[in-house]
């Protein structure tokens, strides 16, 4: 027998690389297991994530009887990451690491390479995605579609059919409401992206801060001669089209577009105005398998002893020198706890697993190697710090299923939002644009220490201030605070189901919502 009703119909939409669909991923498992409403749902995107979306299928059809598997759809063209990691796009970021040597003509120059990077595809590329976004929409004849904010052609396709969407981000309230804050709040008092001043903008640095932010507009709107060369080629190929970016629909709240995002006031800057177009959800993290499913041996290991869980991302490669320096951080923090364990026993047997991405071919786990040298015999023979490459758990479930006290990451959205879900203490070692915010977030929220704030220019960080972080947080007069602290956020992040949850049912609800906002001069599908 059929349905008493038919299944809502929803399409997501995104890029493809991990920092933009997990939350699609996330979302689209909660929106199959909801326990009172039937949802049909349809994926969107480029064939690199397709393997990630039958897996969660998989764990939908696990945890549920009225899941049903997702439709993949594929979209034609270049994905993302392969168009910003072009060899002309990579000289000019190395490049920047060699020539610059002042942090405002370096701030400068990689706000002028992020305007590549957030519009990478070339106008044929762009042309291409754009009309495959629109077939793909045509066929399945969505009730709703929630789409990726970074997404321009996906977005300049939605606008030009008058699509009803909405858009489902794993950025934070304060880059949609960043705009709308008062008194000019956005020039002197919030650090500008990229930057290394700390929140609120010191004084001293807030004459250069003014005239980042003034420079990044003014470069946006009269220096990018990129993204008007893709617009001149849209308007030719699709008359009447608007190219659409983040910052266009952020800025035009007339438009009536809602913003899901995966964040929470109480995780996020203060902030003195919240535009009502954006829906605060808290962190969509996407299932994973338990931790002794995914990796018995490694769930084991961790639940020996307490440990510290660094995972600096996938793109962040460590030469022999940094891997040396990171080594000896996690020598001063080992030897710290070591040293109060008669007084303090809660850290006995303190280990470290640690993913390390090598630049380079020097050895970690061999006598005599320089990592081994730092760490000491009596460590690595003994298993206390693990140094890997790859390993078959997700990090949620290495930060969920272990005995983690402390997290070092790169300040990655996703890494950041993980670990404060899991209510671990966290050491954030920013190195490239809004990362930087992350760690601000980790100091602000009195959850962790940004670890490399004081390490000078061009060095992504050093072992002494690393170390001092680490042991800050593990065995400092505010430890006590960070664990409190990352427990309260772990449990509001964890209210009404969660983020994924919560998204789902705002996705649902736009279906009935009025939508009497007109989006585009195109034709409504």
């Amino acid at each position: 027998m059929g349905s008493l009703r038919p299944a809502k119909r929803v399409l997501l939409i995104t890029n493809s690389e991990h920092g933009q669909a997990n939350v699609f991923l996330a979302t689209s498992y909660a929106l199959l297991t909801l326990n009172d409403d039937d949802v049909e749902v349809h994926f969107a995107s480029f064939p690199p994530i397709e393997k990630f979306v039958s897996l969660t299928t998989q764990h939908a059809l696990r945890d549920s009887s009225r899941a049903r598997p997702i439709t993949f759809h594929p979209i034609d063209g270049i994905d993302m990451v392969s168009a910003w990691t072009r060899p002309e796009l990579v000289s000019e970021q190395e490049g920047l690491k060699a020539i610059d040597v002042i942090k405002l003509i370096y701030a400068i120059r990689r706000m002028m390479l992020l305007l590549k990077i957030t519009l990478p595809w070339t106008g044929p590329e762009f042309v291409q995605i754009l009309f495959s976004v629109i077939d793909i929409v045509h066929k399945v004849q969505p009730d709703v579609i929630a789409v990726d904010p970074a997404f321009s052609p996906a977005l300049t396709a939605l606008r030009q059919i008058r699509a009803k969407f909405v858009v489902l981000s794993p950025n934070t309230i304060k880059d949609f409401a960043m705009p709308h804050q008062p008194n000019g709040e956005p020039l002197w008092k919030y650090p500008c992206i990229g930057t290394y001043f700390p929140f609120p903008v010191p004084l001293v640095h807030i004459p250069a801060n003014i005239l980042l932010v003034l420079l990044a507009i003014i470069l946006a709107a009269f220096f990018d001669s990129h993204r008007r060369s893709v617009q001149r080629h849209v308007a030719f190929h699709v008359p009447g089209a608007r190219l659409t970016t983040l910052n266009d629909l952020s800025l035009n709240t007339h438009l009536g577009i809602r913003f899901l995002v995966a964040n929470l006031p109480e995780i996020d800057f203060p902030l003195a105005v919240t535009p009502a177009s954006i829906i605060p959800c808290g962190p969509m993290i996407r299932p994973a398998l338990p931790l002794k499913e995914a990796d018995p041996a490694l769930a084991a290991w961790l639940g020996r002893a307490p440990t510290v869980y660094v995972n600096l991302g996938t793109h962040m490669l460590l030469d022999e020198g940094m891997a040396v320096d990171m080594a000896t951080a996690l020598r001063i923090a080992l030897d710290a706890v070591e040293a109060v364990l008669w007084r303090d026993s809660k850290l006995k047997g303190l280990q470290v697993l640690w993913k390390l991405n090598r630049r380079g071919n020097y050895e970690v786990g061999k006598k005599g190697c320089k990592v081994w040298d730092v760490l000491g015999d009596e460590m690595m023979r003994s298993g206390r710090v693990k140094v890997v490459e790859w390993f078959e758990a997700e990090p949620t479930a290495v930060l969920e299923g272990g005995r983690v006290v402390c997290a070092v990451h790169h300040g990655g959205a996703n890494s950041f939002l993980e670990t404060v879900s899991a209510g671990i203490p966290q050491v954030v070692l920013p190195v490239w644009m809004d990362t930087y915010d992350f760690a601000r977030r980790a100091e602000i929220l009195g959850i962790g220490r940004w670890g490399n704030q004081g390490t000078e220019f061009g060095v992504i960080f050093k072992g002494q201030e690393l170390g001092s972080a680490l042991v800050d947080v593990l065995i400092g007069g505010k430890s006590s605070v960070y664990q409190r602290r990352a427990r309260e956020l772990a449990d509001l992040c964890k209210r009404s189901g969660g983020g994924r949850v919560i998204a789902a049912r705002q996705i649902l609800a736009e279906i009935t919502r009025d939508s009497s906002h007109d989006t585009s001069d195109g034709e409504k599908i």
